[in-house]
C-alpha cells in the first residue's frame, strides 16, 4: 500500500514540477490547461489511495510515521502549487476568476459531499430494512416451532 502512494506521489511531484515550470516561464495559465488537469488528476488519484488506505484499516504497510510523513508532504505540495496557480491568476489580473473558481469548487465539494451523505443514508436505510426482514422470518420461523411444538404436545397429551 505504502509502494502504491509512493508510486502516485511520485507522478504528483513530476506534475507539480510540470506546472511550477510553467509558471515559471510566465507561460499562459489558458495553454496550461494541461498541465493542470494532470495535476488535479494526480492530486486526486493521491487523496483517493490516501482515503483507501485509511478506510481500510486491517492493512498496515509500512511504519505509521512514514504514512503520515508521506500523506503531509503530499497535502503541502498541492497546497503551495495551488497558491502558485491564484498568484498567477492575480499577476495576470484575473484574481476575479481565481475567486469564481474557487468559490465553484467549494460549491462543486458540498454538492458531492450532501450526495455523498445522502447515499449513504440509503445504505443504512437499506441495511436496517435488511436486518428488520431477516428479523421478522426469524420471529416467524421460531413462532411456528412453537405452534408444531405446542400442537404436539396437546396430541401426546391427549393420547394419553
Amino acid at each position: 500500500m505504502l509502494g502504491e502512494i509512493a508510486i502516485l506521489i511520485k507522478t504528483l511531484d513530476s506534475a507539480c514540477r510540470m506546472v511550477r515550470a510553467g509558471l515559471d516561464r510566465k507561460k499562459d495559465l489558458e495553454k496550461m490547461g494541461g498541465e493542470i488537469s494532470s495535476f488535479f488528476a494526480s492530486k486526486a488519484a493521491v487523496e483517493e489511495k490516501i482515503e483507501e488506505i485509511k478506510q481500510n484499516k486491517n492493512s498496515y504497510a509500512g511504519s505509521a510515521i512514514e504514512e503520515a510523513i508521506l500523506i503531509e508532504q503530499q497535502a503541502q505540495k498541492a497546497e503551495d502549487l495551488m497558491i502558485q496557480i491564484g498568484k498567477e491568476y492575480s499577476r495576470l489580473g484575473k484574481s476575479h476568476k481565481w475567486a469564481l473558481i474557487k468559490k465553484n469548487a467549494a460549491n462543486i465539494q458540498k454538492d458531492r459531499d450532501f450526495r455523498m451523505a445522502q447515499s449513504n443514508r440509503r445504505k443504512i436505510v437499506q441495511d436496517r430494512k435488511t436486518e428488520d426482514f431477516y428479523l421478522v422470518v426469524k420471529l416467524v420461523v421460531g413462532l411456528v416451532i412453537l405452534m408444531v411444538g405446542l400442537t404436539s404436545l396437546v396430541f401426546v397429551l391427549a393420547v394419553n
